[in-house]
Parts: structure tokens; C-alpha cells; sequence
């Protein structure tokens, strides 16, 4: 009764087997088989290939157009300033650099305080044309809705209303006869809007300079005997 050499191998061959066995069938245990001869459905197991359906975004409402407003000197933010100190520029010899008290609330943009006041910083080109005494402490009218520039490294956001003799025709001389600053209407205060009868509005937040506003009104802005700021439709080409 004793097993030839031969007999070995297949012996440990088939119980190597029986192990491996018992074992796939310990893992398998528990686990559900479906049933023979069904076959999953689509919806049980959906495909790799299988692509979603894209949602159908909804069409984007048209933006409304901007509404043009018309040519009016209302469009342009003429307030009263009140000059609180002007200095010369420290690089430009025609310049002086006043801090001007314009009504503005303390967070709005461009400007700063001083003296417990919301103010703008305003270059002008006056230095040689009114005595820096004379811009001291006064209230003016202010241009306040131009886009800031610098000039000579300090920054302007507003533009202080002076004026001069209409040219004669062949004179280019802009500042030729005396240039006085404009008077503010009596008793009026800082950050008062200055507008003209018959053109009242809104003025804009701040002017386009590629549509150049300023440089078409300009030419109908005039001043009365008592040097106070008024405006002539006739002088505007547009408006005519």
C-alpha cells in the first residue's frame, strides 16, 4: 500500500487545488449572482460609452442699450467750491495747486481731507494770470465730473471755472485781456450743484473724453456783468 514517487505531485497538485477552491468560494460567499439567463438591463448597469444628455442652457436676455442722452450743458457737474488753500505748483511755474471743498461724501473716489473736510486736489493753469492771494479762502465754480489727469506729477480731479475775453477773429491768444475767476450765484455753499434755467438734468458721472462734451459746450459758457457763470445755446453749434 505504499505510493509510488509518482503519485506525489498529482496528490499535491489536486490538494493545492482543493484549497484554492475553498478559498474563491469563501470570498464569493455572500455575494448576490444574478440569476441564469437574465441579463443586466441598461438601466442596472449603464455602459462606459454611454454619454449624458446635455441640459439645454437657457438663451441669455439681451442686454439693454445704453439710452444717449441729449447734448445739454447738464451733463456737466458744475458745483460751487470753496478754495480752503492754493499753493504754487513745485514743477510747473504756470500752475498753482489748490485743495478745494466740493461736497463730496467722505468715500468718494479722488479725493482726500483736510482740516476735517472731504476735499479734491485741482491744478490750474492761473499762475501769472490772478494773484495767488486772490484764490485763497473764496468759493469759485468748480467742473467736477472731468476725468482726473496729472499734471507735472500731481494728480487734478476737478478744473476751477475762470474767464476771459471772447477772441477776436485771426487772435489766437487765449489769455490775452484779464482773466477773472467766476462767481459762484450769492450765498451759495460748498457741493451746491450750479445749473441753468430751461436745462435742468442729471449730469453724468463723469464724462467720455472721446465724446468730448466738454469741448463742444465750452464755447457757450459766458459770464453775466456780476461775473457769475451763464450759458448761450446760440454759441454751441450743435444746439443751434
Amino acid at each position: 500500500g505504499r505510493k509510488s514517487k509518482k503519485d506525489k505531485p498529482a496528490e499535491k497538485s489536486s490538494s493545492t487545488g482543493d484549497k484554492i477552491a475553498a478559498a474563491v468560494g469563501a470570498e464569493t460567499a455572500g455575494v448576490a449572482q444574478p440569476s441564469a439567463g437574465a441579463a443586466p438591463t441598461t438601466a442596472d448597469a449603464p455602459t462606459k460609452t454611454q454619454k449624458k444628455e446635455k441640459k439645454e442652457k437657457a438663451p441669455k436676455a439681451a442686454k439693454p442699450a445704453a439710452v444717449e442722452k441729449p447734448l445739454s450743458p447738464c451733463l456737466i457737474d458744475l458745483r460751487v467750491g470753496h478754495i480752503l488753500k492754493a499753493i504754487q505748483h513745485p514743477n510747473a511755474d504756470s500752475l498753482y495747486v489748490s485743495t478745494i471743498a466740493c461736497g463730496d461724501a467722505a468715500d468718494a473716489d479722488n479725493t482726500s481731507e483736510h482740516e476735517g473736510q472731504v476735499v479734491r486736489t485741482v491744478c490750474s493753469g492761473l499762475n501769472g494770470l490772478v494773484p495767488l492771494a486772490d484764490m485763497q479762502g473764496r468759493r469759485v465754480v468748480v467742473v467736477c465730473n472731468l476725468k482726473p489727469v496729472t499734471m507735472r506729477g500731481i494728480k487734478s480731479a476737478a478744473m476751477v471755472l475762470a474767464a476771459s475775453p471772447r477772441l477776436e477773429h485771426g487772435d489766437d491768444d487765449a489769455h490775452k485781456g484779464p482773466v477773472e475767476l467766476v462767481n459762484p450765484p450769492p450765498g451759495a455753499q460748498a457741493g451746491e450743484r450750479v445749473f441753468f434755467e430751461g436745462w435742468e438734468g442729471e449730469p453724468e458721472a463723469t464724462l467720455n473724453p472721446k465724446k468730448k462734451v466738454w469741448e463742444t459746450l465750452q464755447p457757450g459758457f459766458t459770464t453775466t456783468e456780476a461775473l457769475e457763470v451763464a450759458f448761450e445755446a446760440g454759441a454751441v453749434e450743435a444746439l443751434k
